[in-house]
């Protein structure tokens, strides 16, 4: 066959789309670390289905058309580190085809090449021996096999990019020793891999996988953005105590616990920062002003500003001239657990977008967050490394009026110090400025089990062992969680100069014993100030934040 045109070339994504999703968890047991989080796959899954699900219904009479298709329908729906190079190789793939009635294998393997020039593009520090390296030695492979036989046809070029395929995915442990330890291929390239296999069984067999086929994705309603928080304390309630001379802390915080939630008081020297949720803001002031002088007070009405982001929504102001600022900063952070969630919230976080280390949130759930927040300029914490590239790409595919800044946040403990750390009466540089250093202050750990056996940094972890990972790095295990948060706990303070350790445990902790563990950890260090608060997270145990 010389020629695809754009029905076949539909087929052919289909199959790839149907042969990806019944090799999903495949692909995810391939991650490096054995922890619960493995999403490669399923990220890619759902980033091909977007694309899928954007040409599904339709006829096109060429395949530059369908390509395009495919591609807005993958940038928009992309997750994951993973997800966003993949929808970046589709984009590129279909630059090549603009303006092309059928595909032809000349034009296929500058596709290719076109698809790796615009992946590598899209990663500021791309790293060898994972999905781009994979991709790279296919259309180089191809490029080299069709510059010496001009007369092949397709299904024999797709045959070149499947061998070359297996054998780069076979290299990528030599290019990325943390592979090689942990004795596994890249799990993006093992996806890519996957999607070539399911076109090219459908080019020459005919196959769909369609028993594979899962039911469609669920689109979210835009409302589900904005947790359902009850609101038992309508003002927001901030300001600085100046010219303290002696440590009101935990007296004052007490006083506040009487009166309201979501409480954050924090003295350093002759200065406090507090936040408070409170019915009673006029009670708050008049008890900090017996400390001393108060400075950058700001008080919010949470009902009324619940209420104009649920107004938004209901309006989707999408094009510049239509779009309402209400107000000069707003912020949109991504969480996981119903703890986080509050905490956030109560940090002053007006959109809170379900997600994190098993489901990724796509590119398009960024822009509909976007749209429907109705600030000047908008702070965007993703909270997880993987998910930084979708919240990037989100911001050069809408169009907007609004000033947005990503935070590159990889948890939510950093998310947490930068909110703390904001100033609504300082400058926009000035909040960058120093909500990056409150993110850089903070060295973060999680305490979770393994799910499956591997020897890593120095340990041989069996299935099921209970491990502690500071900074992404393993540096204990055990069989008790307890214990294994107390052993972390050490590590992180010992090495970090410790002022405030934060501990944030997830669902299934018990309380009492984790109180137990709190004191040992006060024996053992008395000058460290010790936080307890729940997280609701399922994957991880506990969370943990060291901050100086």
């Amino acid at each position: 066959m010389k020629l695809i045109n754009a029905e076949l070339l539909k087929n052919m994504l289909k199959a790839s789309n149907n042969y990806l999703k019944a090799n999903v968890e495949k692909v995810n047991a391939l991650n490096v670390f054995p922890v619960p989080d493995g999403d490669t796959g399923t990220n890619m899954s759902y980033t091909l289905s977007a694309a899928v699900k954007e040409i599904n219904g339709n006829n096109f009479s060429n395949v530059s058309e369908l390509a395009q298709k495919a591609s807005f329908g993958s940038l928009k729906g992309a997750r994951g580190n993973s997800g966003v190079i993949l929808s970046q190789l589709i984009r590129g793939f279909a630059k090549q085809l603009k303006d092309c009635k059928d595909l032809d294998t000349e034009t296929f393997v500058k596709a290719l090449t076109s698809a790796t020039e615009s992946a590598y593009r899209a990663v500021m520090k791309p790293t060898e021996g994972t999905i781009l390296t994979v991709a790279r030695g296919i259309a180089e492979d191809a490029n080299n096999y069709f510059n010496s036989n001009k007369d092949i046809e397709i299904e024999e070029l797709l045959e070149v990019c499947i061998k070359s395929g297996r054998k780069w995915l076979n290299k990528t442990p030599d290019l990325l020793p943390v592979l090689k330890e942990a004795n596994v291929v890249d799990a993006g390239g093992m996806g890519l891999l996957i999607i070539f296999e399911g076109a090219y069984s459908y080019l020459v067999e005919g196959k769909l996988f369609e028993d594979y086929q899962e039911t469609e994705i669920i689109e979210t309603s835009k409302k589900d953005y904005i947790q359902n928080f009850d609101i038992n304390f309508t003002y927001c309630t901030e300001f600085f105590i100046n010219g303290l001379k002696k440590n009101i802390e935990k007296e004052f915080k007490e006083y506040l616990e009487n009166i309201g939630d979501s409480i954050i008081v924090i003295q350093e020297g002759e200065l406090l920062k507090t936040h408070v949720h409170t019915n009673y803001p006029g009670k708050v002031l008049d008890m900090a002003l017996k400390y001393g002088e108060l400075t950058n007070i700001k008080i919010d009405n949470m009902k009324y500003q619940h209420n104009e982001v649920i107004s938004a929504l209901e309006n989707n102001y999408n094009i510049k001239e239509e779009e309402k600022i209400t107000k000069k900063y707003g912020f949109i952070a991504v969480s996981a657990g119903e703890g986080f969630s509050e905490i956030l919230k109560g940090l002053g976080v007006d959109i809170i977008i379900e997600g994190g280390q098993t489901m990724n949130p796509s590119t398009e759930d960024f822009i509909n967050a976007i749209k429907s927040l109705p600030a000047e300029n908008i702070f965007i914490f993703p909270n997880n490394k993987n998910i930084i590239l979708a919240a990037e790409q989100s911001i050069k595919m809408i169009n907007t009026i609004k000033n947005i800044h990503i935070f590159k946040t990889k948890n939510i403990p950093q998310c947490i110090s930068a909110l703390i750390k904001f100033d609504i009466n300082a400058n926009l540089g000035e909040n960058i400025n120093i909500m990056n250093e409150a993110i850089d202050g903070v060295v973060s750990a999680e305490i979770t089990y393994a799910v499956r056996s591997t020897k890593l940094n120095g340990f041989d972890i069996k299935e099921g062992d209970i491990i502690g990972i500071i900074q992404k790095e393993i540096v204990s295990t055990g069989n008790n969680i307890y214990d294994v948060l107390l052993d972390t706990s050490k590590k992180i303070i010992e090495n970090n100069q410790t002022k405030l350790l934060s501990i944030y445990y997830g669902t299934g902790v018990e309380e009492e014993i984790l109180n137990n563990y709190v004191s040992k950890i006060n024996e053992i260090y008395p000058d460290i100030d010790v936080e307890v608060y729940p997280s609701g997270n399922e994957i991880y145990y506990f969370v943990i934040a060291s901050e100086k």
